[in-house]
């Protein structure tokens, strides 16, 4: 990884700066980030408590990647900084601008909490769709999860599920909440009959390239 530091400054000054994209880029590609961007997570603290509102956003979604991609050591040497940006993340999340942006926030909570799967994967919400094979038959199902769907019996199947169907119900977020519940629950195959937790498929989908 090789940012140089204009880009960092045009990406400190201005939140809107291309040069998110391209720190973005170095950082992290097709969803797993270096691992020496965890370098990165003193110059995003530090540059996140100058910005405000929607600008917080991207700075803080990078870091939630970047921590739930750390090694257990790094997440130990910049434990204030992840600290200080959880904090930012939690402070920003019941004015978050639009659904989209909650649940980008939910997820960079995750991983800024070291959430391997949840802080890279929860955003499937926004996707409103998720792909499962059952684990008994291996049919593959597309399913809605944007809406209430007959086919799924919604459930908070675990303690974060609950609290994430919670976190979302506290900030009015009712679509969100359905769709956690959605992704949280129960299908049953209709090829063998087989019940299963959609999560729990999803998540480890997640460990072999889906």
């Amino acid at each position: 990884m090789q940012i140089t530091s204009e880009v960092l400054r045009a990406a400190a000054t201005d939140p809107a700066s291309p040069a998110w994209e391209t720190i973005w880029g170095q950082a992290c590609h097709q969803g797993t980030c270096d691992p020496d961007s965890a370098a990165l997570l003193p110059w995003l603290a530090t540059t996140a408590a100058g910005f405000a509102g929607d600008q917080l956003d991207s700075p803080l979604a990078l870091a939630g990647f970047i921590t739930a991609d750390a090694t257990v050591e790094d997440r130990v040497t910049y434990a204030e900084e992840i600290s200080a940006l959880r904090a930012l993340a939690a402070g920003r999340l019941p004015a978050a601008s639009t659904d989209r942006a909650f649940v980008y926030l939910l997820q960079a909570i995750l991983g800024l909490e070291g959430d391997e799967t949840w802080g890279k994967e929860l955003d499937r919400l926004n996707d409103g769709e998720a792909d499962v094979r059952c684990p008994e038959c291996d049919e593959e199902t597309l399913l809605d999860i944007a809406e209430e769907n007959p086919d799924i019996a919604p459930a908070h199947s675990s303690e974060l599920a609950q609290r994430l169907h919670d976190e979302a119900i506290a900030a009015g977020r009712e679509r969100v909440a359905t769709a956690i519940a959605q992704l949280f629950g129960r299908l049953t195959c209709a090829e063998c009959g087989t019940s299963f937790t959609i999560a729990e498929n999803l998540a480890g989908a997640s460990y072999t390239g889906r």
